[in-house]
């Protein structure tokens, strides 16, 4: 019932409609999650950050930077360029793992995953930045 519908009910003497209003909510919320999410994934990185050369404990620090700084500057979605690990004995790369720690230890930051072909591939990860 939409709230024209209860308006005329009410005006013509009805019963009140009772609106479960948390209920409400939480169905708006969930749509606009999935509207995001949709979003965001299609959305192209608005800034990159690229740690090739960087040792674990510089490119935390410049990560942190950088989330810092998209956040201010009100950015949705960033790529974090961290290398495929071509040159590593376990062919992981070095950063790649502390990359994921830090998304999941940072509150500032939400959904993330590998970026496209076009942006990297399985050598950077795009992340959202929570509003």
């Amino acid at each position: 019932m939409n709230f024209g519908e209860i308006l005329d009910k009410w005006e013509a003497g009805g019963k009140r409609a009772v609106v479960d209003k948390d209920a409400a909510a939480q169905k708006n919320a969930a749509k606009k999650n999935m509207a995001r999410a949709s979003y965001i994934q299609n959305l192209p990185p608005q800034d990159s950050i690229d740690l090739h050369g960087m040792t674990q404990e510089e490119a935390w620090k410049a990560l942190n930077d950088f989330v810092a700084a998209a956040k201010f500057r009100g950015l949705q979605k960033i790529l974090i360029i961290h290398g495929k690990g071509i040159h590593s004995a376990d062919s992981k790369g070095a950063l790649t793992g502390l990359v994921q720690k830090f998304i999941q230890g940072d509150q500032r930051l939400g959904a993330s995953g590998p970026a496209d072909k076009a942006h990297g591939g399985s050598g950077a990860t795009w992340v959202a930045v929570r509003v």
